[in-house]
Formats: structure tokens, sequence, C-alpha cells
């Protein structure tokens, strides 16, 4: 299964890049919108770790674009800023899964876990 990370925080993409690797997954990470649109035309992934507020997109604005490329590709979105009401229009994009940072590495590992074994 490969990931694609998009997250602006260095020391959260070298946090996720660690378990993942300790998990055996491929993967490769984008700062940014403009990057990880560029990843998705390049590579297929099988999954997104999409970070909600990315310093030149908001993360539910790129759900669309990522699906006009890839619309069976599964998102996971996370962020530090949570509301009900950024919650409810990131679900209406047809999200997995709505993640609040600090992540859980056990629920990450179960969802990545799903994935394989349902993908």
């Amino acid at each position: 299964m490969k990931i694609l990370i998009v997250e602006d925080e260095p020391q959260v993409v070298a946090y996720i890049q660690k378990i993942l690797e300790k998990w055996g997954y491929d993967h490769q990470a984008a700062s940014n919108g403009k990057e990880a649109l560029r990843h998705i035309l390049e590579t297929a992934f099988d999954v997104i770790l999409l970070d909600i507020m990315l310093p030149d997109y908001l993360g539910y604005d790129l759900i669309p674009k990522f699906r006009q490329i890839d619309p069976d590709i599964s998102i996971i979105t996370m962020t530090g800023e949570n509301s009900r009401e950024l919650e409810q229009r990131v679900r209406k994009e047809g999200i997995l899964y709505y993640m609040v940072k600090p992540i859980e590495t056990q629920n990450l590992k179960l969802l990545l876990e799903h994935l394989c074994k349902n993908g």
C-alpha cells in the first residue's frame, strides 16, 4: 500500500514517516497542496493522510481535486484545529476518517490494516 502524507509541519511528517516505515508501508510526503497534487498526478497512491490546514489550501478544498484524479483513493484527514463545523465540512467530501491531532498511532494502524485487508 502506498501512502501520501500531506502535512506542513516537519516534525509531524517525521513522526508519521517513522511509524509508517516501522509498519512497512511505502510512503511519500508533500508539504503543501500544490506539491500533493503533483505527487498524485505522478504516482498512484492508495491512501492520503491529509492535514486540513495547509499553507496554500484548506484540505477540504483539495479533496475534490484528488477525487478528480483518482476517485477511489482513501482519504484520512488530520487536524489540530477541531470543531463540529470543520468536521461536518470535511465529512461532506466523503473521507474515510477524520483524525484529531495528536495522531493516535493505534487508530491509524487499525485503519491502515483494515484498508489493506479490504482494499
